[in-house]
């Protein structure tokens, strides 16, 4: 039988290797270059990302009354999905995190990503889901770009909020167009039926309720098209978890 002190004295090692590590080999901050501490971010730099403090509650998009829950386009035609929480507005310095844990293969990016979504998911504070689905790359673009981004940072959510993972249920079936420069109309159709989704019977409760993972939010078309795969596998509720979220051109003008 294991002593329950072995548990802690490993997380009291690992703590310990941690700051150590941290101060033989300061990191340095993102942004700026500066001393970072163990978040990638000096505190200035951190300050001064553009966080989502309060959104449409369906779409996640940034609102600018305090009194408003929904946005018109949600209130005109909501998304299949029932729930989504943002995390940053998609501009600088985001856009740049972004870019660079996604084509740049910078994990420290996506740890930053990652850790603003568990803080936004707390703030939330909203019924949790049973399991998080990350959305899946075409095994093409998997293979050239060495990992999957939605599901890197899915994993980290999960590890930190206590909840199951599965990166293997929803799948990307047909290879599509990349999304940057076409426009909504054409990314829906673009994406149309690039899912498969297969949930043994038996273990249709434990996905009862799935939170989707991804990087970036622009026109939702992918996160779309996922949700409506789930919904057809006897998936009930789905909400949308994203790092980072665009804004409407209208938001851009001001």
């Amino acid at each position: 039988m294991k002593s329950p002190g072995i548990p802690k004295i490993r997380r009291n090692f690992a703590s310990w290797t941690h700051s150590a590590l941290n101060g033989l080999l300061p990191r340095h901050c993102l942004m700026c270059g500066g001393d970072s501490g163990p978040h990638n971010l000096c505190l200035p730099c951190s300050s001064e990302l553009p966080r989502v403090n309060h959104a449409c509650l369906q779409c996640g998009l940034p609102l600018s009354h305090p009194s408003d829950r929904y946005c018109g386009h949600c209130l005109r035609q909501p998304p299949p999905w029932q729930y989504a929480t943002t995390a940053l507005v998609y501009g600088y310095p985001v856009d740049q995190l972004v870019r660079r844990f996604k084509f740049g293969r910078s994990l420290a990016c996506g740890q930053v990503l990652a850790r603003e979504l568990i803080l936004a998911v707390r703030r939330r504070n909203a019924v949790p889901p049973c399991i998080i689905l990350p959305v899946p790359l075409h095994r093409f673009r998997h293979f050239s770009r060495a990992f999957n981004q939605a599901d890197l940072i899915a994993r980290q959510v999960g590890k930190a909020l206590q909840l199951p993972v599965d990166g293997s249920v929803l799948r990307r079936c047909r290879r599509t167009r990349a999304h940057s420069g076409l426009d909504a109309a054409t990314r829906k159709l673009n994406i149309s039926g690039a899912f498969d989704c297969t949930i043994p019977a038996r273990k249709i409760a434990e996905f009862r309720h799935v939170a989707l993972v991804d990087d970036v939010m622009t026109t939702g078309a992918t996160l779309a098209e996922c949700a409506r795969t789930l919904e057809r596998a006897g998936v009930s509720c789905v909400s949308v978890w994203v790092a980072a979220r665009t804004l409407e051109p209208h938001q851009l003008a001001k």
